[in-house]
Parts: structure tokens; sequence; C-alpha cells
């Protein structure tokens, strides 16, 4: 700091003698705007002095077709570009499909299938490409991700062979690159095996126990048109899967239903995840459903084709828990009014009721950037816990809930 010490002398020696001339005042005037920038620029090089961009409790949203991480500011609903995957200021290029999101490490990580999982630093958005699966063993599509209590990541992994459809579960080490098969539905020594079906996994996320709920879904390639959805629990260690849902057994919930991309666990371990009609549904079934850890029971939470619980929505996509008091579910979702259309509607939904409340709509320009294809969720956490953070919760405009980048 020894040159705002001699910025500070000059100053006092500057307004010492600003009452003798005229000159001397305007003098002092360049002199403290001079000091006043120099000063600034120590405190932004000291990191003395930082305007945090996310806050605990914002919400994360990836955009599979517009290559956006957008931040959702969760009181207005206003959108805003954290990571631009077509802007090469922030990092590599990548116009494939984005795929999942996940924080911890103190990082954001982005998911893009066709590329791989990228770091996104909080504070600018740059990227960096921390596990590649263009080439080498693990060459293939990822989707989803999570982030285990060690740091690792989890994702579901595409071999080529299977034409891009994710049969593995996969964990990565994102500081030394290392990618071990943690669950393969090839594999009968680790539980079911679909050789009569195409089976791929929906989508996953992580249980308090480290263990991994996964949702599955598959339909024999010929004959009539028939998708079907299970619900996995799937031990992170020997990667053994056991059905907990059963979508087809009446016993368990709802039927006619597959399982679309969106899963969280709530604090008392109940498990959330996003479902549509499968092809045989006599009607249209837009469900959020909730199952239970033990019985594997389904219950409707809410119904998006029913309007007295709120705007209508269909295609569901990605889930994401408000942590704050009695905060809702966000949820992804199209307008039915168009069925050619992507999800491009963000939901909030009340826990307890299912009431639905429209948080952030793409056709309002006044809300920031449109969506083009919401596809997974985050809520960026209150203060630090398992999810990575690393500070305590921010108490001013100028803290960060990601603490200081490793």
């Amino acid at each position: 700091m020894a040159n705002a010490t001699k910025w500070t002398t000059v100053l006092s020696h500057c307004i010492a003698g600003s009452g003798q001339k005229t000159a001397s005042r305007v003098s002092c005037r360049h002199c403290l705007r001079s000091w006043l920038r120099v000063l600034c620029a120590l405190l932004l090089a000291g990191n003395l002095a930082q305007a945090a961009t996310i806050h605990g409790g914002d919400i994360l949203v990836v955009d599979a077709r517009a290559s956006k991480l957008f931040l959702v500011d969760p009181r207005t609903g206003a959108r805003t570009v954290i990571s631009d995957f077509l802007n090469p200021s922030q990092g590599p290029v990548d116009r494939s499909f984005l795929a999942g999101v996940a924080i911890g490490r103190g990082q954001i990580f982005v998911t893009a299938a066709t590329a791989g999982i990228y770091a996104i630093d909080p504070r600018t958005g740059n990227r960096t490409l921390v596990s590649d699966f263009t080439s080498g063993a693990f060459r293939g599509d990822v989707f989803g991700s999570a982030v285990d209590a060690s740091g690792r990541l989890m994702a579901n992994w595409a071999q080529p062979q299977y034409g891009g459809a994710p049969r593995s579960i996969v964990r990565i080490d994102p500081l030394t690159g290392t990618r071990i098969v943690v669950s393969d539905l090839t594999n009968p020594a680790q539980g079911d095996v679909f050789n009569c079906c195409v089976a791929y996994f929906t989508d996953l996320a992580l249980e308090k126990t480290g263990a991994i709920v996964a949702s599955v879904t598959w339909f024999i390639p010929v004959g009539p048109s028939r998708d079907v959805g299970d619900m996995y629990r799937v031990d992170p260690t020997r990667g053994q899967r056991s059905l907990l849902s059963d979508f087809t057994n009446p016993a368990q919930g709802a039927t006619d239903l597959v399982p679309s991309t969106g899963i969280a666990i709530e604090t008392s371990g109940q498990i959330l995840v996003n479902s549509h009609g499968s092809a045989i549904a006599p009607v249209p079934k837009n469900l959020l459903l909730r199952i239970d850890p033990k019985t594997g029971n389904r219950a409707v939470v809410s119904d998006f084709d029913n309007a007295a619980q709120g705007p209508l929505g269909w295609r569901l996509s990605g889930i994401a828990l408000e942590q704050r008091g009695a905060g809702g579910i966000i949820v992804g979702a199209g307008n039915p009014a168009n069925r050619a259309a992507e999800p491009t509607l963000l939901f909030r939904i009340d826990r307890q009721t299912g009431q639905r409340t429209l948080l952030s709509n793409s056709s309002d320009p006044k809300q920031g950037p449109p969506f083009v294809w919401i596809f997974e969720i985050a809520v960026v956490p209150e203060n630090a816990n398992d999810a990575g953070f690393v500070a305590a919760p921010p108490i001013n405009s100028f803290a960060s809930p990601f603490g200081p980048v490793k």
C-alpha cells in the first residue's frame, strides 16, 4: 500500500493549501480525482472491493439451444447471461447441447453434451474444460451432472456405439480428469439390464447418504410404440442398481408416465421428479411427482395440466429447490399452446399445495434475454454447505457465496 500512502500525503498537502488561491482549489480537485482513481485501482488489484454478480438464492439455468448459462433473479424473474458459450472472450466456444448444471468447489459446472464438462468461474463467467469427452476411452456424449461430498462430478455417459443413449453413470474428478464407470445398464452383474429394449438414464441426483437416484426410460424398438419409466437407487461404490419405483405399477402411484429431465432431493429425503405421459397415455400427463425414498410410492405434487393449480405447462425440464424459508420448487416447462415449442417458462411451485406461479416468461422482453430451451436448473445455496461453498453467508453486495477461488 506504499502508493496509497504516497497519494494520501499528496492529498493532505493539496487540502491544506486549497484555501490560498483559486488555482490551488482547481489543482486540489484534479488531485482528488487522481487520488480516487489510484485508490480504486489499488483496491481492485488487491481484491478488496468486488461487486458480486451471483448471490445465495439465485437461480441458474442452462439453455440447451441458446448455449448460455443464465442467472434468474428469484424475486423478479429477470434473466442475465452469466456465460455465453458462443463468446470466445469467456473461454472455449461450444455450440453443443448444454445438458447439465451443478455447483461445487466454489465453481459452477456445466455439461455440454458432445464436448464434456466445463468449470465456470462464478465471478466472470469464464470457462475451462475440465473433462473432455471428445476423445479417448471415455469418448461420447454426457448429460446431467451432480457433485458429491468429495467434489467429484457424476454424469450420464453415452458411448458412441449406443447412438447417443446414456447407458452409464460415470464419476469424474475435475482436478485430475480421472473418470470411472460407476454403473452400466448393459452389465447384468450390477442389476436389471434391458436386452429386449433401448434403455437410457434420463437424469440423476445424489441423496444425503451419497447414493445415486437415477431415472431410466426404456422402450422396445420394434412393434407397438411404448415407452416405460423407472426410478433406481444406485450404490455409488459398486454401481449396484435396485428398483425403487416402477412407473407401470399402479400400487406405487400414477402410471402411464415416463420420467423426464429433472430430479431433486428434498431435505426430508423425498425425491422430486418431472414426468410426462408415455406413448400409450390416453390423456396428457405433465406431472411433478414426489417419490417416497423407502417405498417408491409416487404422489402428484403439481399437475401442469390442471389450471386450478396455476398456469399450464408441458415438457417439464429441470428441477431445483429453493432454501430460504418456505422457498418453492423451481421447474422449467413449455407452453402447451404450442406443442412444437421447447421449454421456455420458469415456474415456482408451492411444496405443500402444488400451486404454480410463473416466475420468468421468455415472451416478456422486460425480464431479459429469452430462453430457447430450459434444460437443467440449480439454485445457489444461501451459505456454505455440502455443495462445496467455502464462504459464510453473504452479508453485503460485495460478498460472494462462492468464497475465494481455489
